[in-house]
């Protein structure tokens, strides 16, 4: 994901993930793996990735009710 540098800190990403994490989690998905850079770590650590081994993070989706 990229956000034009006009654009940044408006919570456009924020939205944009928020609403494909919850895609995901409709559909039963589970693990979700990224790369992140380093500007936007912040955002995917705020909202639940955590550091794998190597360059990949990771977010583990409580099971659908």
């Amino acid at each position: 994901m990229v956000t034009e540098a006009g654009y940044r800190r408006r919570g456009y990403s924020r939205a944009c993930l928020e609403a494909l994490l919850g895609w995901f989690a409709a559909r039963g998905v589970r693990k979700i793996d990224l790369r992140a850079s380093a500007e936007g770590e912040p955002l995917y650590r705020s909202l639940g990735f955590v550091a794998t081994s190597g360059p990949t993070m990771r977010l583990t989706l409580p099971p659908a009710d």
